[in-house]
């Protein structure tokens, strides 16, 4: 398994854990009208300081463990599969974060189309990223 793609992993699963843990503390997220409170803006931040750290402590003990690997130069395939995930998911969030800002219709406050569109970001880099750790396991 490459660097790129160990780093892959390790972000994915990040963005997964992270997302629950932060979609549990959102108070009534069913109503789409969730309450402004600076509670959760602390838990987001701490969602973020999270993310950023796990992030940093994994890639350096991947890098520890294939210090070569991890200062190799992409090469033409790992450009291509790059390229072939952030476009699928620049679709993915480009749909969802639309049909956020529709759910005003069925009654969301800001708040919660906030949310939305916070959510429609996280899916759409899980996309990403589940995309390359597929394309890196199919060979392509």
């Amino acid at each position: 398994m490459s660097f790129r793609e160990k780093s892959a992993w390790v972000t994915l699963i990040t963005l997964i854990v992270l997302s629950i843990a932060f979609a549990l503390h959102v108070p009534q997220p069913w109503t789409l009208r969730p309450a402004s409170s600076p509670f959760m803006f602390h838990v987001l931040l701490l969602a973020i300081v999270a993310f950023v750290v796990i992030e940093v402590v994994a890639h350096v003990v991947i890098a520890i463990f294939s210090p070569r690997d991890a200062r190799a130069p992409k090469d033409e395939r790992e450009r291509l599969i790059e390229l072939k995930s952030i476009a699928a998911a620049a679709y993915v969030y480009a749909f969802l974060s639309l049909s956020s800002v529709f759910t005003i219709h069925f009654g969301a406050n800001q708040i919660g189309v906030g949310y939305l569109i916070l959510l429609s970001f996280i899916v759409a880099e899980i996309v990403n990223y589940a995309l390359r750790i597929y394309y890196y396991r199919r060979g392509f």
